[in-house]
């Protein structure tokens, strides 16, 4: 893989939570912010995985927020995850969060979609 800022081939590979993988150049740091702020979200979502394989709730409110440096999972009122986050948070990454948490609750039959809020801060 070669940077496509510097040309440079010192690509450091990072594997999240959730197995995908995110590059950055080590020389430049071109995409840096971009795979860690990545990061972040991946391991939010694995925590509501984790989560959502466990718990018998009927009703959810799964809350994303960020604040101060960091980003925050509560659900029902109750912290889950938090982790360092010190990336600007835009539309784009709210609506995503968003999708995939509906995609992800809906995955699991147990849970009545209409019983479930879910809120993505910016």
């Amino acid at each position: 893989m070669i940077c496509n800022c510097c040309k440079s081939t010192n690509i450091k590979y990072l594997l999240s939570d959730t197995n995908s993988t995110y590059t950055y150049c080590i020389n430049c740091n071109n995409n840096y912010d971009i795979a860690h702020k990545h990061m972040a979200i991946d391991a939010i979502l694995k925590s509501l995985l984790n989560y959502l394989n466990t718990s018998n709730e009927e009703n959810l409110k799964i809350e994303v927020k960020k604040e101060n440096n960091l980003i925050l999972l509560i659900i029902n009122d109750i912290k889950v995850f938090e982790t360092q986050f010190n990336y600007d948070f835009v539309k784009k990454d709210i609506y995503y969060l968003e999708t995939i948490i509906s995609e992800l609750v809906q995955d699991y039959h147990k849970f009545d979609i209409s019983k479930i809020d879910i809120i993505v801060y910016e």
